[in-house]
């Protein structure tokens, strides 16, 4: 089975707009109260995660590169991955624009940018901004004005007595480059639009990642890498710090972070080899109300602590209030699919072991549904 799917994207609904709450602002719209604090959180290795460090990269072809730490030595996932990653999920289920969209294939070869509808593009202006561009922020080459988003979001760093490596390293399978002439992939079954957002689907959680026997190279350069990763039943810990979200916008992070109990993250290296399945789980979640703090000076006016029962309480509250007017039914049914958990003990997962398998009569016109009993 090809190791990733698309998102299908509703073109009945583009990007919802609207100008920001700017940051120096202590209501929003109308009086509208805006959500401020901080949200910390758990992330739990259902499957080895690497985390490439070009820094750290062994050049002792005996000893593996072992996945990203911090100048203290504890492994860690940067807050910049754990930021994509989370504006990924919002973009997708909550009709946000395509930011990172770049429909040039094969040196521009092929060019998919016709079939992405122009209000589905990257956001330009911060005055018309869409949900996604509203949290994360908005920066863009030749774009009207820069908009710095309402989050922040530290590196999640390794519990000591929790992190172990995985334990024997080994070469990965070399990774595929992407094949967007095979256009039955990369399309729409209408082949007018794009099929959607790319998501690795999971591997088994005991199921070794899909590796080689040795060294391989594509022409004069490595096309794999001996590692030792992370073994999965690791905990990472980090803080998200949010300022001034709006109602829908402190919701639609909620579901992003949470999802569902049958639904995982994945994220790092080695997707499409069976690594980077993880979940994440809030712990603690602190609001400030900056407006009645102000009004009695005291520094505990207008702060409340959530955790336990209490937290996913409100949590499930504000995804609630979120799903039924803002969510992307469509793409949530496709992300159930593919970020399914447990994974499917009975997929195996691979590319074509044929580079020229996109090229064969029997292939024309195959979906990537299609490709669950090909050889691999």
């Amino acid at each position: 089975m090809n190791p990733y799917d698309f998102v299908r994207i509703d073109w009945n609904q583009p990007p919802l707009r609207r100008s920001p709450i700017w940051h120096n602002r202590l209501v929003g719209r109308n009086g509208q109260h805006l959500y401020s604090g901080q949200l910390e959180i758990s992330i739990y290795t259902e499957t080895p995660l690497f985390i490439f460090d070009p820094r750290a990269e062994s050049k002792d072809p005996r000893k593996p590169t072992l996945s990203m730490r911090n100048p203290q030595g504890d492994y860690i996932i940067p807050g910049s991955t754990l930021k994509g990653v989370l504006r990924n999920v919002v973009e997708t289920l909550g009709r946000g624009c395509m930011t990172l969209f770049d429909g040039d294939y094969e040196q521009k070869k092929i060019n998919y940018t016709r079939e992405l509808p122009r209000p589905f593009h990257h956001c330009e202006n911060v005055a018309e901004l869409c949900i996604a561009c509203r949290i994360f922020g908005m920066l863009r080459e030749r774009a009207n004005g820069v908009y710095l988003g309402k989050i922040n979001i530290g590196d999640a760093v390794g519990v000591k007595d929790t992190i172990a490596l995985y334990p024997d390293p080994f070469y990965t399978k070399p990774l595929m480059n992407p094949k967007p002439h095979h256009a039955s992939f990369y399309l729409d079954v209408e082949g007018k639009h794009i099929a959607g957002r790319k998501f690795y689907f999971h591997h088994a959680a005991e199921a070794r990642p899909l590796s080689d026997v040795g060294p391989r190279k594509f022409g004069d350069k490595p096309a794999n890498r001996y590692i030792q990763p992370v073994d999965y039943k690791s905990e990472f810990r980090c803080r998200l710090d949010f300022t001034n979200l709006e109602s829908d916008e402190l919701s639609a992070l909620l579901l992003a972070i949470t999802l569902d109990e049958n639904m995982r993250h994945k994220l790092g290296s080695g997707k499409p080899l069976g690594m980077g399945s993880v979940e994440f789980r809030p712990k603690r979640l602190t609001i400030v109300d900056y407006a009645q703090r102000y009004k009695t000076m005291s520094s505990n006016s207008g702060k409340t602590t959530l955790e336990g029962d209490h937290l996913w309480n409100y949590i499930y509250e504000q995804v609630d209030a979120f799903t039924a007017p803002k969510l992307s039914a469509m793409a949530m049914e496709d992300l159930q699919r593919i970020w399914r958990w447990p994974a499917d003990p009975d997929a195996d997962y691979a590319y074509p072991s044929k580079r020229d398998w996109f090229d064969t009569p029997k292939s024309i016109g195959k979906r990537i549904a299609d490709t669950r009993d090909i050889e691999s």
